[in-house]
């Protein structure tokens, strides 16, 4: 069993590795394939392409000049990003390194035997105590002053061809789930009623996934996860209204520059 600072590292070490390395990747990727990309995940059309200097998406109806700028990235960085990191940790969860946080006195599973006892998740940084969980009995036994408990294990020996197949159809749900409520928010949000109505909805799931966690109960790792991607999404939308409505697009500009260099 591993201590609970290697088990930390490997946890947030792996997150970390990812974040950095996907955003470096999306942000260093040449338009035309980051246009691919958005057209892949969320159905955005690529409208215009001027080589690696220019794209323009079409995002329902409103046109987007991407360039090779930080900031006409980012809110495209930032949306795909966070859609990538989620199916990756979500099959990782699912088929490499699953994780159980358990807040009552559930029994242990054979899926995650290795725990850590904690007083109570605010204390989480310095276990009470380290063991093997024994299977169908309680992870937090009775007689330990403990009300939190980690739980982990490596479960990628015991996946089969199934299994692997099962967790990419959910990776593959969340994906279409995103495809289908997107474009919904995103005409929702044109309009002023519907930005104040999504900014109560947003103040609503962060207040929400704070109570979750604040009083313990027994949420999976996916209901976080979907609640952390639908409030990135938001913001996604949020950056997207600002800019449409404070720069908008100069399409006659990339139109002449792509007809002036079709002539050349």
């Amino acid at each position: 069993m591993l201590s609970y600072g290697a088990y930390s590292a490997i946890l947030f070490g792996s997150i970390s590795f990812i974040v950095i390395v996907g955003l470096l990747v999306l942000f260093v990727l040449p338009l035309r394939r980051l246009g691919i990309l958005l057209e892949s995940f969320f159905r955005f059309k690529l409208v215009r392409s001027l080589g690696d200097e220019y794209i323009v998406i079409d995002v329902c109806n409103d046109k987007f000049e991407i360039s090779k700028t930080l900031s006409s990235r980012l809110p495209f960085v930032i949306a795909l990003g966070m859609c990538l990191l989620v199916i990756i940790l979500v099959f990782i969860e699912g088929c490499v390194f699953s994780t159980r946080h358990v807040y009552s006195k559930k029994l242990c599973s054979d899926r995650t035997p290795n725990c850590y006892l904690f007083r109570s998740k605010l204390t989480s940084f310095r276990p009470l105590y380290e063991f093997v969980c024994e299977p169908d009995k309680p992870t937090i036994p009775s007689n330990m002053s403990a009300s939190y408990a980690v739980c982990y294990g490596f479960v990628l020996p015991d996946q089969g061809t199934m299994d692997i197949l099962n967790q990419l159809g959910v990776c593959a749900g969340i994906l279409s789930m995103v495809e289908a409520l997107y474009p919904l928010a995103y005409k929702f949000a044109r309009h002023l009623y519907g930005r104040i109505c999504l900014v109560i909805l947003f103040c609503s799931l962060v207040i929400l996934e704070i109570i979750l966690l604040s009083i313990q109960l027994n949420i999976s790792f996916m209901t976080i996860i979907l609640l952390t991607l639908t409030e990135v999404l938001f913001v996604n939308i949020f950056l997207l209204q600002y800019r449409k409505i404070s720069s908008p697009p100069n399409l006659e500009r990339v139109g002449s520059y792509i007809e002036m260099r079709d002539v050349y």
